[in-house]
């Protein structure tokens, strides 16, 4: 038996839209002779409003027999050869109602134990300025699947070292240590899928056999089969991240953290019906405790010192002492630090730069070769104080243009940056070259009013332009209601 609703629709197919009987029997999975039945039913005249598509409806029900995958736009592209003026809108919804629905896969559930498996994955989250430099965005995550607690971190790049940094701190989050974790097919972890075989990277082996846990690959194509963290990227991406803006990759990291701790983890799953953190005091349990040493998760690179006494990373330069030039040395970095080894000791230490082509110093590295070279003191200065910002090297430069002395302009400089620091003297040399006022003595006025506008000095004293005439000139104030009788 059919319905009302089957029955109209039938009819309006056979006798509006010019189908077959047969057509419409396996459009609805039916016998022919039920489809006559619903044609013999006589019912009221219903007024049918006729569509630009009418003329052409057979023509696409045939195709779509012929071909049932033709899209839509293959269709409109051949009945617009034939005279169709409408739009695809149209024919889209034609030719859903044509087509008989496409069969959906059914997935099945896969719960797991407490302690038996975590997720990870990676985001791309867009790209972020740091100084002078672009750089894509991505986010680490790790789900609990038992507890579906969430670890998640943000970086700027998805090398090796970071890959096993990240997963530290998420097991240090967590308290433990699953027995496995599940990846999608990254080359960090996977280098080849043949058939069910896997090839691991061999650099990430020994982290897992310092860690205790076995690393397990998805199928490829297949990411249902991690859809927790899947999931999780998602939520981030619409929860966390979508509308926030971020001034710094600490920032993004902090607050990804907060929101962790305050609303990932506290709310009710939707699946479980708990919260992640409540489930997590008891999957703690059965987690494997951290080994008591951390694993070495350093960036490490062995090079020759160039004759700059400068090693490489990332296209950022880092200075070393001058003695080292030529000696092979290893370049450890983390996220925070770069240091050079030699023959066992750390031999310089500097902060890690994630710009891009940058030249960063130890004061007492440059103090060292000066030393040596005293002629070099001048282009040094000027080159630390172009360094600064956009705005002093355009200063210096238009210093060069004038008749002032340009390593006389430095010295003086140096000395403004050793009474006020180098941010204020940057400021100064910023609003003096937007006032197009060039010299030291302006500099240090434009810096000595920021710093009584902030409450942290005297006011300026008066510039001294070095004629007589316009040195001792007083201005007498006067009262200004003068100017209104001129009007």
């Amino acid at each position: 038996m059919i319905g009302a609703d089957q029955e109209a629709e039938i009819r309006l197919l056979v006798l509006r839209d010019g189908w077959k009987v047969e057509t419409v029997a396996r459009r609805f999975g039916v016998h022919h002779s039920v489809v006559r039945r619903a044609l013999a039913i006589e019912r009221p005249a219903v007024r049918v409003v006729p569509s630009i598509l009418d003329p052409y409806k057979a023509y696409v029900v045939s195709r779509l027999e012929q071909h049932p995958e033709l899209t839509c736009i293959r269709l409109l592209a051949e009945i617009k050869e034939r005279g169709y003026p409408g739009k695809r809108a149209v024919l889209q919804r034609f030719v859903m109602r044509v087509r008989a629905p496409r069969e959906r896969k059914a997935y099945q559930r896969v719960e797991t134990e407490p302690g038996e498996q975590a997720q990870v994955d990676w985001g791309f989250f867009g790209k972020m300025r740091v100084g002078n430099t672009v750089r894509p965005l991505s986010c680490f995550a790790m789900v609990l699947s038992w507890s579906r607690a969430l670890f998640v971190d943000f970086s700027l790049d998805q090398r090796l070292d970071t890959f096993l940094r990240m997963h530290e701190r998420a097991f240090a989050a967590f308290g433990g240590v699953p027995r496995k974790v599940l990846y999608d097919n990254l080359k960090s972890v996977v280098l080849h899928h043949v058939g069910s075989v896997v090839q691991f990277n061999p650099s990430f082996l020994p982290f897992a056999g310092h860690l205790l846990f076995e690393p397990t690959a998805a199928p490829v194509r297949y990411p249902q089969a991690k859809g927790r963290v899947e999931g999780a990227i998602k939520y981030v991406r619409h929860s966390f991240f979508y509308g926030r803006s971020f001034s710094s990759i600490d920032s993004v990291r902090d607050a990804a953290r907060a929101w962790c701790d305050e609303t990932a983890n506290q709310r009710i799953h939707a699946t479980t019906r708990e919260r992640p953190a409540e489930r997590l005091i008891l999957e703690r349990l059965r987690l494997h405790a951290l080994p008591e040493h951390p694993f070495d998760s350093d960036l490490v690179v062995p090079m020759i010192v160039g004759k700059e006494a400068r090693v490489l990373l990332d296209s950022n330069a880092y200075t070393v002492p001058h003695a080292l030039v030529g000696q092979s040395v290893l370049l450890r970095a983390d996220d925070t630090r770069v240091r050079v080894v030699h023959d066992g000791a750390v031999v310089a230490e500097h902060a890690r730069s994630f710009e891009r082509r940058r030249l960063v110093e130890d004061p007492a590295h440059v103090a060292a070769m000066l030393e040596r070279r005293p002629a070099a003191r001048g282009p040094k200065r000027r080159d630390r104080f172009a360094s600064l910002s956009p705005q002093c090297r355009m200063y210096l430069q238009e210093v060069s243009r004038r008749r002032i002395d340009l390593d006389s302009e430095v010295k003086k400089l140096d000395r403004l940056v050793r009474i006020y620091g180098d941010a204020d003297v940057a400021k100064g040399m910023a609003a003096a070259l937007a006032a197009r006022t060039f010299g030291a003595r302006y500099v240090r006025t434009f810096v000595d009013q920021d710093r009584f506008a902030r409450g942290l000095g005297e006011p300026p004293e008066p510039v001294v332009t070095g004629v007589d005439a316009a040195d001792d000139m007083t201005v007498e104030p006067h009262d200004l209601e003068g100017y209104d009788d001129l009007f």
